[in-house]
């Protein structure tokens, strides 16, 4: 069975009731590989979660993964996966893959990489390979190093990087709805808002932090953010643009709308922001060339013109 959400969303929710699991990590490649170093997927007997790209590499990974369950004692370590015609891969390339058979005692760490998620941090797990010894955790300064060996081949260090995008998803209706839906299957922390309390879904994934906006936006909402602004109402969607361009710290500020209505909100503007602010309003906002206005197609048009942004600083707003 293959589960919703990715590999730590469904060790928090798995390993608790069934007290074992494995995950299993591309640690090193080298040539054209399906998947980039760090890239996981977690199983056991009866489910799976996230990906290692699919085909051959995968099914090799999943059986071997599911052997080692069936052991009473597994000692964390690699194996190296040669590519190519043998496993129906037009592209040669190697691929190292770290087992680790988990149990209780990794919860912590679990719940670690859970709140660093939420956040917007980089948690360091530091593995001694051949070993049972527990993960050791830290938290470090900075983007983190991805993974590397530090006495190779038997210390192994793991940071589980921050979400690219911090997206602050103004808006509960049936657009924001659809984006939510597409995000909260990316590696994005998202922060939604809305001023009606009853248009939050009931199902809401636990990720996604859901606030109750006023008209007035909360100050503690993060800065270096793309802010995505479609409510119910042009009134609220002016008041909070208004007042993201006056913080002048988001990397992306996007607006549901017509270009007439960008025209609107321009004039209002120009008479207490810089023009170099409100020039920044991504609206219409999502990419071109998608003409349906179905939710589900401007949301898909929406999330896709925000991974173009991701691993791409963008300059902040000037303010002359």
């Amino acid at each position: 069975m293959l589960l919703e959400g990715d590999w730590l969303t469904a060790l928090r929710r798995q390993l608790p009731q069934q007290g074992q699991a494995m995950l299993v990590t591309v640690v090193r490649s080298q040539g054209q590989v399906p998947r980039e170093t760090g890239a996981r997927l977690a199983l056991a007997e009866d489910w799976q979660a996230d990906s290692l790209g699919g085909g051959w590499l995968e099914q090799q990974a999943c059986s071997h993964a599911r052997r080692l369950l069936a052991q009473p004692q597994v000692l964390r370590h690699c194996l190296c996966f040669q590519l190519g015609p043998a496993g129906e891969y037009c592209c040669a390339g190697k691929v190292w893959l770290l087992f680790e058979k988990l149990d209780r005692q990794d919860e912590p760490w679990l719940e670690l990489a859970w709140q660093a998620r939420r956040e917007g941090r980089v948690l360091r797990r530091t593995l001694l390979l051949d070993s049972a010894a527990p993960v050791r955790c830290s938290w470090p300064a900075g983007s983190g190093e991805g993974v590397r060996w530090l006495a190779e081949p038997t210390v192994l260090q793991d940071d589980l990087a921050a979400p690219e995008l911090t997206v602050v998803l103004c808006g509960a209706g049936h657009v924001g709805r659809a984006v939510s839906r597409l995000l909260g299957e990316l590696p994005v922390r998202l922060i939604w808002l809305d001023n009606r309390p009853a248009m939050f879904p009931l199902a809401c994934p636990e990720h996604v932090t859901t606030l109750l906006g006023g008209v007035e936006l909360n100050r503690q909402l993060p800065a270096d953010a793309c802010w995505l602004v479609m409510t119910h109402s042009d009134l609220l969607d002016y008041c909070w643009i208004e007042q993201i361009l006056q913080r002048a710290d988001a990397r992306f500020v996007g607006l549901l709308g017509s270009h007439s209505k960008l025209a609107s909100f321009n004039l209002r503007l120009m008479g207490s922001l810089p023009l170099g602010r409100i020039a920044s309003i991504r609206c219409p906002v999502g990419i071109a060339g998608i003409d349906s206005r179905q939710p589900a197609a401007v949301a898909i048009a929406v999330v896709a013109e925000l991974l173009q942004l991701s691993g791409t600083p963008l300059p902040r707003p000037h303010s002359g």
